[in-house]
């Protein structure tokens, strides 16, 4: 997926390697931030394709995040957490979350929910170059 970026935000170093290892064999561009504070700076001069992230930020939660970008939200926002219940999905999809997957997060599921939403997220609908 030559060309997609994407910015994975983790308070969690560990998990932020991971995801940026796995995302950047798939073909994408990866960034990492460590907090909210963090990915609404870099976002508010750098626009990414994709948002990856934990829930639990440290410095705030996924749902502030999304709200506070707003407009500068990337067209696909992914959810990765341990938070699970019916009640937390509607919440991250009210927030303006593409997809919400549970921890531990199968890398293979991962790359093709980021796949899948870019495709419907484009203009043209067309598949992306893998």
């Amino acid at each position: 997926m030559h060309g997609a970026t994407v910015m994975v935000v983790d308070d969690d170093e560990d998990s932020a390697v991971v995801l940026q290892v796995a995302l950047e064999r798939a073909g994408f561009e990866v960034t990492v931030a460590r907090s909210m504070l963090d990915a609404c700076a870099a976002l508010a001069t750098t626009a990414v394709d994709v948002l990856v992230t934990d829930y639990s930020l440290g410095d705030g939660d996924a749902v502030e995040l999304i709200t506070t970008l707003g407009a500068r939200r990337p067209r696909v926002a992914v959810l990765v957490t341990g938070y699970g219940s019916p009640e937390d999905r509607a919440r991250s999809r009210a927030a303006g979350f593409d997809t919400h997957l549970l921890k531990p997060v199968s890398l293979d599921e991962l790359v093709r929910a980021i796949r899948d939403k870019l495709v419907r997220s484009s203009p043209s609908g067309a598949a992306l170059e893998e």
